[in-house]
């Protein structure tokens, strides 16, 4: 993976080299960061380069985790970067990413905690037979437009042909290995490009105002699969992803256990997981509509916490039963001694507040060691399984 550079000279060697290595055009991904200068004028120069540092670093790991080793990340002029995948791709399959990238820009940056920014996405075919130079000012140039309006014709045609699924991604005790649970995580089967990950989809509901539609749409799936689950599976507990949108619905809970009661599935098997950032977006609706999920029998967990901004006394004062660690400090905690506090403050934070701690993202037994050290209750992560059809999990209850 190439580090950020910041001239274009370099950016049109790479693709015109990319050219000739394959001898065809190659797809590309610009992205813009909007509003730097309200950061740059309320908090300052420094802080506003700090944050186009970071958000260099997260196009950096995007590409590599998406398009392989050897793709490029290039800054144009201003806050703009350039994506380039390590071998040609078409416009399809970089649209295909596109949401995804959305998502992984969208968390809170430090200089802009309330996530304030606009990112602007924008994919351009850079062919063989006109200048590169002139082709990226070009596709730069559609940054300035408006936004697409086909963000929510994609999710309806989602929903409407039942192209979304639900994997689950096991959970494992610590003390003893035992699977006691599954997250069920939302996946999208596209029509075209096959099996999605959820982040195109997500975002493309959150573009259109549609973020309720889905998360009712995959908690229909998914209660209706885990009411179908073999006896084998029937102590499992579930997990189940809720948003901001969802809290700030006040029929949500009430739709909820109307779901809940249909399928027939006992709501103490089920846990809703919610980020702290959907936590603190309206304090005074999260607490009245846990309250009500919580008075079905069911549990609440905070996840990615250590991320976000939360107060500690909003902590005590919700109804929540669980905080899971974000994988970011599980992936360093064998190496890091700052990493290893701030998990060990967490733990002691949750038995201090009678909370259980769920650590995602275990990739290796030295992980594990390190968070069984801690006194870390459950687990998930692809040491064990990554996120599987529920027609799988029998066999890996074996």
């Amino acid at each position: 993976m190439n580090r950020t550079v910041d001239t274009n000279a370099q950016s049109v060697r790479h693709l015109e080299n990319l050219h000739g290595r394959h001898g065809a055009d190659a797809g590309v991904i610009l992205v813009q960061v909007d509003q730097l200068a309200r950061i740059n004028h309320s908090a300052g120069t420094e802080t506003g380069n700090a944050l186009l540092d970071e958000v260099s670093r997260r196009l950096e790991t995007f590409a590599a985790d998406e398009f392989g080793h050897g793709s490029f990340v290039g800054r144009l002029e201003g806050p703009r970067f350039l994506i380039v995948p390590a071998v040609p791709l078409s416009l399809g399959a970089l649209r295909a990413q596109e949401r995804a990238l959305h998502v992984a820009l969208a968390e809170p940056m430090v200089g802009d905690p309330n996530g304030r920014l606009a990112i602007r996405i924008v994919t351009a075919l850079i062919t063989r037979d006109e200048p590169v130079e002139e082709q990226l000012r070009a596709a730069a140039d559609q940054l300035a437009r408006p936004a697409s309006a086909r963000d929510g014709v994609m999710v309806k045609s989602a929903l409407a042909n039942d192209e979304v699924a639900i994997f689950y991604q096991p959970q494992y005790e610590v003390a003893t290995g035992t699977m006691i649970g599954v997250e069920a995580l939302l996946r999208w089967q596209h029509p075209e490009l096959g099996l999605l990950g959820a982040g195109p989809l997500v975002t493309a509901a959150r573009a259109a105002r549609m973020e309720r539609e889905l998360t009712e749409h995959a908690h229909r799936v998914a209660l209706a699969e885990i009411a179908g689950w073999p006896r084998a599976l029937g102590k499992l507990r579930v997990s189940l992803n809720i948003t901001a949108a969802d809290l700030g619905d006040p029929d949500f809970a009430d739709r909820f256990a109307a779901m809940v009661k249909a399928t027939g599935v006992d709501p103490d098997r089920l846990t809703l997981e919610l980020t702290e950032q959907a936590m603190l977006s309206d304090p005074a609706s999260a607490a009245a509509q846990l309250a009500q999920i919580r008075a079905l029998g069911c549990a609440i967990a905070i996840d990615d916490f250590g991320t976000g901004y939360s107060s500690l006394s909003l902590l005590a004062r919700l109804p929540i039963d669980y905080l899971k660690i974000d994988n970011g400090f599980t992936r360093t905690i064998d190496g890091s001694d700052r990493d290893r506090i701030v998990v060990r403050a967490i733990v002691d934070l949750a038995r201090a507040l009678g909370l259980l701690v769920v650590a995602e993202g275990v990739e290796n037994e030295r992980q594990l060691e390190r968070l069984r050290e801690l006194g870390v209750a459950t687990w998930q992560g692809f040491l064990k399984s990554g996120p599987v059809p529920g027609s799988e999990l029998p066999g890996l209850m074996e």
